[in-house]
């Protein structure tokens, strides 16, 4: 389970055979394990570097197993911050590209080409060309506040076209347009039409690519109504396709109408979450919450769902990922 956070085979397994055998040392676990005393001891350096041994205080020198749990707690942590890392890396890069791009129309040396639009009309313009000429998909990101009732009349124009033709249609706004009716209502009609709408509490600037060849960014991120850039070309395109990906990654679904807010675990299910993410089934977490494994089965899920995780291992790592444990 815990090469998925980054550990490798030997890794966990030099790691189970501490949890189950404190007294062992490294001879007998490289015993055990048909290796050598050597990479048990490179194991070791790697499980103290993550948090998931410390030295006893009764005898310095020896190393002990941190309890599951919060050995897991610590792995996700970690990782957690590097998403959120590199997130803010691929946003710098974004803000890169507008002060590269945004007093030029130069074409790009890659064969790709940077169009300067100016004011909300050209925009307004070049996004209905682009929801017209899509033919496989449109990545949105959609930050800020609520939107006015003409964003979203024109967002529902022209993504109804698109949609109706059989492109796919992803948007991830700020986890607020939870609290808001009308752009909730533009996302709630949004899935209802087989498009699809996350929210996350960090989000980077507008930006919206259509057919990965194809994207708008604005030309100032705190005033769109100046205008946008037009952007074409692998080149220019990767890294904000990356963005989005990772954005999204991370990003909680909509969920159900009268899901609630961005932070939905009642403290059950909250519970069940860490002990699917320790390691039990969910009979034996059922036990351990005192509930029957139907309900528990029930629970488990609707988190996932909700969390839009394929495994009920990835829905722990996803809801410790949003924050929710």
């Amino acid at each position: 389970m815990l090469v998925a956070l980054g550990l490798e085979t030997t890794d966990e397994a030099v790691y189970r055979e501490m949890l189950e055998s404190p007294a062992l040392g490294v001879e007998e676990i490289a015993a055990r394990l048909a290796t050598t005393s050597d990479r048990v001891r490179a194991c070791l350096d790697k499980l103290f570097e993550l948090r998931l041994v410390q030295e006893s205080f009764e005898t310095p020198g020896r190393f002990l197993a941190v309890e599951p749990a919060m050995g897991l707690q610590r792995l996700l942590a970690r990782q957690h911050a590097e998403l959120m890392e590199r997130q803010r890396q691929m946003a710098d890069s974004q803000a890169s590209f507008l002060r590269l791009f945004a007093g030029t129309g130069a074409r790009s040396s890659s064969g790709g080409g940077v169009e300067r639009l100016v004011g909300e009309d050209a925009v307004r313009r070049r996004l209905q060309e682009l929801a017209r000429d899509a033919v496989r998909e449109v990545l949105t990101f959609l930050p800020g506040g609520p939107r006015s009732a003409a964003d979203l009349r024109a967002a529902r124009h022209d993504d109804g076209h698109a949609l109706g033709r059989g492109v796919a249609i992803r948007v991830i706004g700020p986890e607020g347009v939870r609290e808001d009716a009308a752009t909730l209502g533009y996302a709630r009609w949004l899935t209802r039409q087989r498009g699809e709408f996350r929210t996350t509490a960090s989000l980077p600037p507008r930006m919206v690519l259509v057919d990965g060849v194809t994207a708008l960014i604005p030309l100032d991120p705190d005033d769109t109504r100046r205008g946008a850039l037009c952007l074409s070309g692998p080149a220019l395109l990767a890294p904000l396709l990356a963005l989005f990906e990772q954005t999204w990654e991370r990003a909680a679904p909509l969920g159900p109408p009268g899901a609630g807010p961005a932070h939905p675990l009642s403290d059950h299910e909250r519970a069940l979450l860490t002990y699917i993410a320790q390691g039990h089934t969910d009979e034996s977490a059922a036990r351990q919450l005192h509930v029957s494994p139907r309900t528990a089965r029930r629970t488990m899920a609707s988190l996932m769902d909700r969390l839009g995780a394929r495994s009920r291992f990835e829905a722990g790592l996803k809801a410790a990922r949003l924050g929710w444990l």
